[in-house]
């Protein structure tokens, strides 16, 4: 139940990414799929992708079997008409699988704007965005960024008091 729950968490998937990256074999054999192959973004182009790609495979499908081109089965069967339902049936159930990953895709992409919608109208508390911490120098008292090893005021150097 827990891999359920956490399954969206992918800055967890991110983290443990990075820290096994090196690791051979580590996602071999456990079911868990690497961050950067499982794609956590937007699926709708894929998505498309797929139900245009379904469309084009029946409209193949058809096309043979309505049309006066002879469809052959290596002579395994000789009935042209049963050649012909034969590769509509394929056809049928390969564009089949087209539509069904379509709509997986769409699901994930309808998931990927949900959680895009929800981040984007999150309050967010500007006080603290975009801001870099401060240090007060012990000799002049004044402030400046954390990052300075000397204070830019008096020269006071932070690496020499240890």
């Amino acid at each position: 139940m827990d891999d359920f729950e956490n399954k969206d968490n992918y800055i967890n998937d991110i983290v443990e990414f990075q820290k096994h990256q090196f690791d051979p074999g580590y996602y071999v054999g456990t079911g868990r799929v690497p961050p950067n192959v499982s794609a956590p973004g937007n699926a709708m182009p894929l998505a498309v992708v797929y139900f245009l790609s379904g469309l084009l495979i029946l409209a193949f499908g058809l096309f043979l079997f309505f049309s006066d081109v002879a469809v052959t089965s290596a002579g395994f069967i000789e009935s042209p008409l049963r050649n012909k339902i034969l590769v509509l049936t394929f056809f049928a159930v390969l564009s089949l699988l087209c539509f069904i990953l379509g709509f997986v895709y769409l699901k994930k992409a309808k998931k990927f704007y949900k959680q895009k919608k929800e981040m984007n109208s999150e309050p967010v508390d500007e006080t603290i965005q975009d801001k870099i911490w401060q240090r007060t120098c012990p000799d002049c008292g004044k402030s400046h960024d954390l990052d300075y090893p000397k204070c830019p005021n008096c020269g006071h150097n932070y690496l020499d008091n240890g």
